[in-house]
Formats: structure tokens, sequence, C-alpha cells
């Protein structure tokens, strides 16, 4: 089974949507249902959209150049990220995903679901603008700040949305990504993640812990330092980076909380894992997989219209099994 903090923290707050998410959803099963919790799960806000638009510009325009010791012109920047909405906002806006002929690998970077269009009455184009612009202050913040200059000018290699995977506890296998891992000539490597909303310093502490961990433990990719293995994980520098704020977290993990972050990640995985029971897909039952407490969670889930429908979804179950 692969543990990641994302889902951790969803199977904390509902099962059933981790069910759904992890289990369920199927890009390739003939299955009508596993077909469209697959497309449920592309749903994103328009809140979320505006922090993964921002990951991809950074990822596909910024950390290439920054490689070679070079910061792109904000005006390339910022042309490339308009583009990239205006894509993304048509893909969206025509509900293409829902085409049988269209993957995210045939769409690429146009690729995107809108859970408003889903759910919602449309999409508000008040709150589209706003996120659009709150993507070009993000990136205009990150590109005149003191840290990516720094990290442009020092670096030895960069590299961006890279999953990081090491073996946990038995068949427990956990996977990270962080947003952007920098190694230095001289100094233990930084790993920063990016925030356009604000996120809680614990969870920020938490996640980013993970990332320390995983990056010391994953077997070295080829462009990895070959001694990255021997390091201490307290060593890696660890920066928060809320962008639509210009606000810098520095935070640090200690010998002491390695151990309880590797207790939480033994703990998490075990109620998953406990749950499964080695189970596949048509042998679950989903009662056994708790509903979130919170009416809020429930009401924003992308999957509530499969979920909500519940006796249909146990019957299509059982027929499965027998």
């Amino acid at each position: 089974m692969k543990w990641s903090y994302t889902e951790s923290k969803m199977f904390s707050k509902c099962q059933r949507k981790w069910y759904y998410f992890s289990i369920v959803a199927n890009p390739n099963s003939k299955d009508p249902l596993r077909r469209e919790a697959y497309l449920l799960k592309q749903l994103q806000s328009v809140y979320a959209w505006r922090g993964s638009l921002v990951d991809s510009v950074i990822q596909k325009v910024i950390v290439p150049q920054m490689i070679y010791h070079y910061l792109p012109p904000e005006s390339q920047v910022l042309d490339y990220a308009i583009q990239l909405m205006e894509k993304q906002i048509a893909f969206g806006k025509e509900r293409r995903h829902l085409c049988r002929d269209i993957t995210k690998s045939s769409a690429s970077e146009a690729y995107c679901a809108f859970y408003e269009l889903e759910y919602g009455n449309g999409l508000d184009e008040e709150k589209l603008q706003e996120a659009k612009d709150d993507v070009i202050i993000s990136l205009k913040n990150l590109l005149n700040s003191d840290l990516i200059k720094e990290v442009t000018e020092n670096n030895l290699y960069i590299v961006a949305q890279r999953e990081l995977t090491f073996p946990f506890e038995e068949d427990i296998t956990v996977s990270c990504t962080p947003d952007m891992i920098v190694f230095f000539k001289d100094k233990p490597p930084l790993i920063v993640d990016w925030k356009v909303h604000f996120f809680g310093n614990v969870d920020a502490w938490l996640q980013l812990g993970i990332y320390a961990i995983g990056l010391v433990k994953t077997k070295p990719h080829k462009d990895f330092p070959q001694d990255l293995r021997q390091m201490d994980p307290s060593k890696v520098h660890l920066i928060e980076y809320q962008l639509l704020k210009n606000i810098q977290r520095k935070h640090s993990i200690s010998a002491e909380e390695i151990a309880d972050i590797e207790d939480y990640i033994f703990e998490s995985s075990k109620r998953m894992k406990r749950l499964v029971n080695g189970r596949k897909y048509n042998r679950l039952d989903i009662s056994r997989f708790e509903t979130a407490r919170s009416p809020e969670i429930c009401e924003k889930c992308q999957f509530k219209k499969i979920c909500w429908n519940r006796a249909s979804i146990q019957k299509h179950l059982l027929e499965e099994w027998l």
C-alpha cells in the first residue's frame, strides 16, 4: 500500500472520501462507478486551481532556468501563466475531461476540471478573476524574492515536483512530492513548499518533515548526490513560502521529532491497512468506512454525488462480490 501525507489527512477527515479517492477511482476500469469516481477525483475548486497553476508555472518555466543560474524575465513568466490560465479555463468550461477520448496525457497542460461546474451554478467570473490576479501576484512575489535570487545564484542542482518513495513497514511505501529540492556544493539540501493559501503551522511542519525524511531515505535518483542516504534528515533546510502574502517560514526537525513523524506515519498507515486488510475493491464493504463528522467537509467533497447515493453503491458492490 502506498501512503502519503495528503491521503493521511483525507483519511482522518473522512474515510469514505479516502475510499473513493484511493481505492474506487480508476481511469482504465470498465466499471461505470470506478470511472465516475475517477472523473470526480479530478475536480478542483477555483480556489485550489490557482495553487496548482502556480505550481505548474514554477515547475515548467522558472526552475528549468534556475538550474543554469538564471531567472527568466517576469514578462516571460507572466505571459506563460496567462496563456496557461486561458487554456485551462477554456478546457474546464467545456468540461472536456468528460470526453472518453481525452486523457490527462493527451490534454497535457490544458487539462482542468472545475468543481463549481459539477455541483454549482457555473463559474463565478468575479472569483475566477480574483484567482487569476492571485496567480500573478504570487509569481511576482516569487521572482522578486531574495530567497529565489540566492537559490538561483548558488544552487548546484534543482528538482521540482519530483516524487520521493521509500519502504516503511512491511508492504507500506511512503510517497511524497516536494515542490522544490535544492542541492548545494557546500551546505545541506533545501526543500521549499509553495503555498498560495494559508496553511496551519503544524501541518506545514509535519509535511516538510516527511519531505526531509523522504529525501534522505529514498533510493537516490540518478541526478541526486550519491551520499544523500548518509545524511541526517534534521540537517535538511525546510521553508514554507506563502507566495500570495510573500511570507516565508523556516522549519526544522530534531531527532526526537523525526521519531514522532515516523510514529505518525506508522499509526496512520496501520489504520488504513487494517480497514482494507488486503482485500480488493470488490471485496470491500463501504459501510466500514466512516463518513465525515463535519457537514462542511461533506458538502465540499467532490465525491458526494455517488457517496450520498449509498444504497445503490452498496448494492453495486454486493452484486460484484456475488
